[in-house]
C-alpha cells in the first residue's frame, strides 16, 4: 500500500522526482532503500507546486506553518476530505472526553489566526460545530489573552464548563490573569492544547491549580502532528493514565525509554506510516502534498505494550493498542517559545551577521520561571561591553524574529501585554567573563 504512494508520488509529483534523482533512487529494491527526506532537504528545496500530487487550483484551503527558516513560514495545501474528518475527529473528541453534547460549554479559542493552519483550522472547524449545537457557544480572543480573560469572567457563570483552546505555556499567563475570579478555579475550566511538548507534573500541577483532581487525566489533553505532516497521533484516557503510571517508576522510564521522565504517549493515527528511525520520527503519508519517509526532526519511538505487561494493571493494558507512539519533543537544534519553534542555529548566524557590535560568536539562553510564567533570556557575549548593546541587539534580535517567523510575530507582542513584562530579555556580557571550560555555542537550560 506505502510502496504504491511511493511510485504514485515519484511519478507524479514533479519535486520529489527530481529528489530521487539526485539521490540515484529512482527504483529502490526496498522499503528501507528510499531515500529519508526532511524539510531542509526536500520542502524549502522546491517550490510547493513542484510538491503537489493535483494543481494547486483544487486545494481547499492555502495555509502556513509556523515554522522557522531562512525563507519565513512554508505555505500548506489541504484537501476538503481532511476538513470534514477533522470536523467529525473534533466533534467525537470533544463529546467523548467533555460532554459538550450534555454540558453548556464555552469554547475559548486562543491560538494565532491568520494563515496559521493550527489556529485557523480550529477555530473554523469549532465556530462550524457551534452551529450544529446548541449547547455550544465559541469565542476567538486569539492572542488577547486579556480578552479572552474578561470572556471568561464575564460569561463563564452562564456555562457549565469551559474549554480553552491554547498553547501549554501559556496556561500561566491565564491563571495570572483569572486567579481572583474563584468560581473559575473550581474545576470548570480544561485545556484542549496543541502546538508543543509538556511534562506529566506540569498536567498535574494544571490540575490542582484550576480545581481538578491532580490524578484527572483530561485537564489538559493534546495531540501530536504539524502543519507539513498533519494528525499524526493524539492522547487518550488510557495512554493519559499508562504516562502517569509511568512518570511516578522513573526506574522503568529510565529501563524503557533511556530518560527518567515520561514521554507524550499517542494513539497512532492508522492513516499514516510512522518509523523510528536514529531516534527520530519519520512519516509517510498521503495528502495534497504526499510525503515518502519524511523526517518529523521530532524525538521519539514506537513503544510495543507487551513490554508493560508485568508492570501494569491488566484492566489498562487491554484498553491499550498493541503499538503506541510516544514523543519527547523537537530533536533538532530548537527552542519553543509559547508553541512557536525558533532555531538556535538560525538565531546565532543572525548575530553573526550584525557587524558593528562586535559579537563574540557565543550566546546562552536560558528559559527562566518566574510566577511560573517563562521568559527567555540571552546572554550575548562580545568583545567589549557597552550600555547600548543590550538595547541595540535585543530590538534587531526580536526584529529578526518576527521576520522568520509570522506566529512569532502575532503572538510576541500580545503575550508580552498579557504579563506587562517583556517574555524576551538580553544581556550583553564581554567574552573574558565566559568560563573556559564551556564547549558549546548555544546553551540551553
Amino acid at each position: 500500500m506505502m510502496f504504491d504512494l511511493f511510485e504514485n508520488t515519484r511519478d507524479g509529483v514533479r519535486g520529489y522526482r527530481d529528489f530521487l534523482e539526485s539521490k540515484g533512487a529512482m527504483e529502490p529494491k526496498s522499503w528501507a532503500d528510499i531515500p529519508i527526506c526532511d524539510k531542509q532537504s526536500y520542502l524549502l528545496k522546491y517550490p510547493i507546486e513542484e510538491l503537489t500530487k493535483e494543481d494547486i487550483s483544487k486545494a481547499f484551503l492555502i495555509g502556513t506553518s509556523s515554522g522557522f527558516s531562512k525563507s519565513g513560514s512554508l505555505f500548506w495545501l489541504k484537501e476538503s476530505v481532511d476538513e470534514e474528518a477533522y470536523l467529525r475527529a473534533v466533534k467525537e473528541l470533544l463529546v467523548d472526553n467533555y460532554h459538550i453534547d450534555t454540558k453548556k460549554s464555552l469554547i475559548i479559542v486562543s491560538l494565532a489566526f491568520g494563515t496559521w493552519i493550527g489556529g485557523m483550522q480550529l477555530a473554523s472547524t469549532l465556530r462550524n460545530l457551534a452551529s450544529s449545537m446548541d449547547s455550544v457557544t465559541v469565542a476567538t480572543p486569539g492572542l488577547d489573552l486579556d480578552e479572552a480573560a474578561q470572556i471568561a469572567k464575564r460569561f463563564g457563570g452562564f456555562y457549565d464548563t469551559i474549554l480553552w483552546v491554547v498553547n501549554p505555556s501559556s496556561i500561566n499567563i491565564i491563571y495570572s490573569l483569572i486567579k481572583d475570579e474563584r468560581s473559575l478555579l473550581e474545576g470548570k475550566i480544561v485545556f484542549p492544547v496543541v502546538g508543543e511538548y509538556f511534562s506529566e507534573d506540569f498536567r498535574e500541577d494544571m490540575a490542582l491549580k484550576f480545581g481538578h483532581k491532580r490524578e484527572y487525566p483530561f485537564v489538559l489533553r493534546t495531540g501530536y502532528g504539524s502543519a507539513d505532516a498533519g494528525d499524526l497521533g493524539i492522547e487518550f484516557e488510557e495512554t493519559i493514565l499508562l504516562r502517569k503510571f509511568l512518570n511516578q517508576n522513573r526506574e522503568l522510564c529510565m529501563e524503557i525509554f533511556g530518560r527518567d521522565e515520561a514521554p507524550m504517549l499517542f494513539i497512532k493515527n492508522e492513516k499514516s506510516l510512522i518509523e523510528i528511525i536514529d531516534g527520530e520520527i519519520v512519516v509517510t503519508k498521503d495528502q495534497f502534498v504526499p510525503l515518502v519517509r519524511y523526517n518529523t526532526k521530532d524525538a521519539g519511538g514506537l513503544l510495543n505494550k507487551s513490554r508493560l505487561k508485568e508492570h501494569i494493571d491488566d484492566s489498562l493494558y487491554r484498553k491499550l493498542p498493541d503499538e503506541i507512539l510516544y514523543a519527547f519533543g523537537r530533536a533538532s537544534d530548537s527552542i519553543i517559545f509559547y508553541g512557536t519553534n525558533l532555531n538556535i542555529s538560525q538565531i546565532g548566524d543572525f548575530l553573526f551577521s550584525i557587524k558593528d557590535m562586535e559579537y563574540a560568536g557565543l550566546f546562552e539562553l536560558r528559559e527562566i520561571k518566574e510566577q511560573e510564567i517563562s521568559f527567555f533570556e540571552f546572554t550575548i557575549y562580545t568583545q567589549s561591553i557597552q550600555e547600548q548593546y543590550e538595547k541595540l541587539y535585543r530590538e534587531r534580535l526580536i526584529g529578526f524574529l518576527k521576520e522568520n517567523s509570522k506566529e512569532f510575530a502575532a503572538k510576541y507582542e500580545k503575550l508580552s501585554s498579557a504579563v506587562d513584562r517583556e517574555l524576551i530579555r538580553v544581556k550583553n556580557k564581554p567574552i573574558k567573563e565566559l568560563k573556559i571550560d564551556k564547549k558549546h555555542r548555544y546553551i540551553k537550560d
